[in-house]
């Protein structure tokens, strides 16, 4: 059952310290330190296993080109695009420093602190609702889910997210439990720190309403001053007190994403059916798993009933509102999954047979041998949508002196700039020439107006051989000025492929690639 504020934080009979001798009284401690550091320390280790297997995709060069620049350049480009992520790069700045030629592992370490980070707060929580059985079975359910490992591995934001979302659910609990005016403060820094570090997962506040609610705080300040009732304290002014101090600390970001939106999200699609089918399987890394996984959380909810609300609404929520505007994409509720291993927890300790803690362990591990081949399959070197690894690589083994790069679109040059030295080599015909002269090599990554097609066939008139870095062309990026002329200026190779980046020699039409 789960267990009711007020209640004493382990079932010890009173006399069983005297009984047993003063070390017997450490042992509550002990106990309660391993069900939240031992997931803990299981999540450390799934995250750092090949960490630096699976090459940087485009999203985490951006992360890792905007922690290195200028705070003066990264002004710049937050201006423009990304604003929404301009927290993370700060906090990414002193890991990034330490990147060398190989930098892979310091740009994602603080998602692998963050997941162990989130593991840990899981168990507590399930500790706190359901005894230290559901915390270490809960935590452990979430350092084994592969979705889970699979953002811990990525240089992005969504690993924090979810640790800071473990947090404020632990706050607002505690805040509900004995409401004052530091727990209201510190609940409310949860909230802005959550939005700061991704609007979406705002999604999580109505999931705190109803939580609050069935926490017993009532939602809206009452008329008069309440008595506090036998049944819970009366935490829903400090709660909507919290919520709104957290609106006026995200009001300057919110307004600068605005305005940013189109250039943020544009290939966002409204999601179907298949996307809501899709979504467990995703969370779990297969059939099998999703079931388990999911049948787990499903038994469990009715002993954790408060995080319900955390595990459905954010995602439910986000399928609705992108039917009229697309908001939805399966890392963007990652803070979800969190309280679909807690409830899972809760589900394994509360199965129904006689063994309790052994029966949760043969769960546990039936659940761990049904995530293997997600798991290994994370550290395939091809694993992410991207290898720009690869793409670097071929560059540097086949460039030769005189040769010219060319991205199309033009922010293709900040999405491979983390593994940089190879274009540094070639001269970039991307970006417009500088008053003066042709300062291509000098331009920003990705934030320079682009050459007009005028200027780009001028340019190509002294160059025989230019790399083109691109997506697929389709129709989208078939009409491009500057695909155009190139096209029109020299013949095309085969295209190669590296993940979603596509890479294509462009030589004279007399043989020069030869």
């Amino acid at each position: 059952m789960t267990r009711g504020r007020g209640a004493a934080p382990s079932a010890e009979p009173a006399a069983a310290p005297t009984a047993a001798g003063p070390g017997a009284a450490a042992w509550p401690a002990r106990r309660a330190w391993a069900v939240t550091w031992v997931p803990a320390a299981v999540a450390a280790a799934l995250g750092l296993w090949g960490l630096s297997a699976p090459s940087l995709w485009r999203d985490e060069s951006v992360s890792g080109l905007a922690a290195l620049m200028p705070l003066a350049r990264l002004r710049d480009l937050l201006s423009d695009l990304d604003a929404v992520h301009a927290l993370y790069y700060l906090l990414l700045r002193p890991f990034a420093a330490l990147g060398g030629p190989a930098p892979e592992v310091a740009l994602r370490l603080p998602s692998v602190l963050a997941f162990a980070a989130a593991a840990a707060g899981v168990a507590a929580l399930g500790r706190r609702l359901a005894g230290p059985l559901a915390g270490g079975c809960a935590g452990l359910v979430y350092a084994l889910t592969p979705v889970a490992v699979r953002y811990a591995q990525e240089a992005r934001s969504y690993a924090l997210v979810s640790a800071v979302a473990v947090l404020s659910v632990w706050l607002l609990l505690r805040l509900c439990d004995r409401p004052s005016a530091g727990r209201c403060a510190a609940y409310g820094a949860s909230v802005a720190l959550l939005g700061w570090l991704h609007l979406y997962a705002l999604l999580l506040v109505p999931a705190h309403l109803v939580t609050a609610r069935l926490a017993g705080a009532r939602l809206l300040p009452p008329r008069r001053p309440p008595r506090r009732p036998t049944g819970g304290p009366a935490g829903g002014p400090w709660v909507a007190a919290a919520l709104a101090g957290a609106a006026v600390a995200l009001a300057p970001l919110v307004l600068v994403a605005a305005g940013q939106r189109d250039a943020q999200v544009f290939w966002l699609r409204p999601p179907g059916w298949a996307d809501v089918a899709a979504f467990p399987v995703e969370v779990a890394g297969g059939t099998a798993a999703a079931v388990a996984l999911f049948g787990l959380a499903a038994w469990g909810a009715r002993d954790a009933l408060p995080v319900v609300p955390w595990a459905v609404l954010p995602p439910a929520l986000s399928m609705a509102v992108s039917q009229a505007q697309p908001i939805y994409h399966p890392r963007y509720v990652l803070f979800a999954v969190p309280a679909v291993a807690l409830l899972a927890g809760v589900g394994l300790a509360r199965l129904p047979f006689r063994a309790g803690a052994a029966t949760a362990a043969a769960g546990l591990l039936a659940f761990a041998l049904l995530v293997v081949p997600a798991q290994a399959a994370l550290r395939e070197p091809g694993s992410r949508p991207d290898d720009l690894r690869g793409l670097a690589a071929t560059l540097a083994a086949e460039r030769r002196p005189g040769d010219a790069v060319l991205f199309v679109p033009r922010r293709f040059r900040l999405f491979v700039a983390v593994y940089g030295e190879p274009y540094r080599r070639l001269a970039d015909l991307t970006p417009a020439p500088a008053p003066g002269g042709d300062a291509a090599a000098g331009a920003d990554w990705g934030t320079a107006e682009p050459r007009t097609a005028a200027n780009l066939r001028a340019a190509l008139a002294g160059v025989d051989r230019v790399w083109l870095v691109s997506p697929r062309i389709g129709t989208r990026y078939a009409s491009d000025e500057r695909y155009r002329v190139l096209r029109e200026t020299l013949t095309a190779g085969p295209e190669r492929a590296f993940g979603s980046i596509r890479l294509t020699l462009y030589t004279r039409a007399d043989g020069t690639a030869n």
